[in-house]
């Protein structure tokens, strides 16, 4: 009885149940009414047509012959045989007739159940004053004559409790001839009672009908609703049911329930849109685990071997190295040389926390060739007799920018293309600016060795660093080779993997992507072994209606190119 269904299902039952019951009393209602309402006006009709009829043999009797009066008899003798019996043998559901004064005392019959000179009964004074207005009314327009105008029908309850009609007809009792007595013009009332028997019976076999019926339509209901709601409440079960393997651990579970866009349906999709975004926030979330174990584990790595030759340097010290000028001096000179890593990549690990944190940025309107020519000018210091030039297809390429992180990113760049790019005289980088269809473009080229197609897609990862993936993909091939016996691949022991692996912690590109993605900006790498890579960033233009930029800043970086 706890479930949805079988609540529904009584749910259902007692509604059902309650509008057949309304259904069923206003039908007895009505009917009865009807019934009763027929009754009564056909015996208020046939007993004051039986009543006119029986007054002109009422007065053949208590006249008798002309003349002498022989024959005559009392009036109640009278009405008795020419009112009483005719409407009492003839109608039976007529219960009692009575002869009743004006003030409403029973004159006739002598032998019936009310003795004469009682109340009549079901008679109230109300009733008795209305008859006797309308005779009063009547009088004025007939005379003496009968008064039919004067008959009055009403239902009241009798003794038994049970549902009665009296009619009240007015009628002389008096004769005019000379054998009657002094109130010769005397009018009484006949009460017709009727019980309703036959009424009764019928309505009995009606509510009899009704009840079967009404019964009978509640079995239907229930023989069809329940089906019909166990049909509806089924995709409820299922989606249960898939719930229930979900919260067992199967993400990939889906109610995909064919529906009408009725709610059910609605629901089914919601539940299945929700568990798809859950499996998705679930495998991305066990995604970034992995890239966080992957991310440790490498800054452990990184941070372990400065802090390894630091305690080795340390340990030499210790072992009498310091006795030694020289010897003393050139360990102390590799401690700091390591020392000062570990901090690079500790200010590293740190500019990462805080771009991951998302720090505010501070923005303003920026001369990208101006920024780009300063960046440009520190490079060649480091560039030797590389060729580092700058090359503007636009003017007043201004973005809206933090200028400190952009020219951080501008070094990393330029920085990367002068370590992994050509070191002889022969290598060059060039910067170009321009305009995209998004905003404004910074591309950085080398021609160095460039990146594999098995390297780029990884590039921005943190702790990346292709000349390594090179060497352990040579070591792996060179390990399966010994384990099968067999020579490695002519790819495995040649190209960029065999080339001295420059100094840098594979943070350079990460930190560069998160702050150009801080700034609503773009950074893709594009790159062919032997041709050199090209590494390009996309910024949006400033706001419409800003400051307008700064002037350049002079110098030979803002040459459109240059040589080191």
């Amino acid at each position: 009885m706890r479930t949805l269904r079988w609540r529904l299902l009584l749910t259902y039952v007692g509604v059902l149940a309650m509008v057949l019951l309304i259904l069923g009393l206003v039908l007895n209602t009505a009917i009865s009414r009807a019934l009763y309402a027929e009754d009564q006006a056909r015996l208020t009709g046939e007993a004051t047509a039986a009543v006119a009829l029986g007054q002109r043999g009422y007065e053949r009797l208590i006249n008798g012959r002309s003349g002498d009066c022989a024959g005559a008899i009392s009036y109640q003798q009278a009405f008795d045989q020419a009112i009483a019996s005719p409407l009492t043998a003839g109608h039976p559901a007529i219960s009692a007739v009575y002869l009743v004064d004006q003030n409403g005392s029973v004159l006739a019959p002598e032998a019936g159940p009310v003795a004469v000179g009682s109340a009549a009964p079901d008679l109230s004074a109300t009733r008795l004053a209305q008859v006797n207005a309308r005779i009063a009314a009547a009088r004025r327009f007939t005379g003496f004559g009968p008064i039919p105008q004067a008959t009055i029908s009403y239902n009241t309850t009798g003794g038994s409790g049970q549902r009665i009609a009296v009619t009240l007809i007015a009628v002389r009792y008096r004769s005019v001839s000379q054998c009657a007595d002094a109130l010769n013009a005397s009018y009484g009332i006949v009460e017709v009672i009727t019980t309703y028997d036959a009424t009764r019976v019928a309505l009995a076999r009606i509510q009899l009908l009704l009840l079967m019926v009404l019964g009978g339509a509640l079995v239907a209901g229930i023989a069809i609703g329940g089906p019909l709601i166990a049909g509806a409440l089924r995709p409820l079960a299922r989606m249960s049911q898939v719930a229930g393997r979900i919260a067992q651990g199967d993400l990939t579970q889906r109610v995909r329930l064919p529906h009408g866009g009725d709610e059910i349906g609605q629901l089914a999709d919601t539940f299945d849109e929700m568990v798809s975004r859950i499996e998705q926030a679930f495998a991305a979330q066990h995604a970034s685990e992995e890239r966080m174990r992957q991310f440790i584990a490498d800054a452990s790595h990184e941070l372990r071997t400065p802090l390894t030759s630091i305690r080795g340097y340390t340990d030499v010290l210790l072992r009498g190295a310091k006795d030694d000028p020289e010897t003393a001096e050139q360990v102390l000179i590799t401690v700091r040389r390591e020392a000062e890593r570990m901090s690079r990549l500790v200010n590293d690990l740190l500019t990462l926390a805080r771009l991951d944190a998302g720090r505010p940025l501070e923005l303003r309107r920026v001369d990208l060739a101006a920024l780009a020519g300063e960046a440009v000018d520190q490079a060649r210091l480091l560039a030797g007799e590389r060729e580092v030039t700058m090359r503007s297809e636009a003017d007043h390429l201004a973005v809206y920018a933090d200028p400190d992180r952009l020219k951080q990113v501008l070094l990393i760049l330029l920085d990367n293309a002068l370590k992994y790019g050509r070191q002889d005289a022969g290598g060059w980088v060039r910067v170009r600016l321009g305009r995209s269809q998004c905003g404004v473009f910074v591309s950085v080229s080398d021609n160095g060795r460039g990146i594999s197609a098995e390297d780029l897609p990884h590039v921005f990862d943190r702790f990346y660093r292709a000349q390594r993936a090179a060497q352990r993909r040579m070591t792996n091939a060179h390990t399966a080779a010994r384990a099968t016996g067999s020579q490695p691949a002519a790819g495995a022991v040649a190209g960029p993997a065999r080339a001295p692996t420059p100094e840098g912690s594979g943070l350079g590109l990460p930190i560069a992507l998160a702050i150009l993605r801080a700034h609503g900006s773009t950074l893709s790498a594009e790159s062919q072994l032997g041709a050199g890579s090209t590494f390009t960033m996309e910024l949006p233009l400033p706001p419409a209606g800003s400051a307008p930029p700064p002037s350049p800043m002079p110098g030979p970086s803002s040459a459109p190119s240059a040589r080191a």
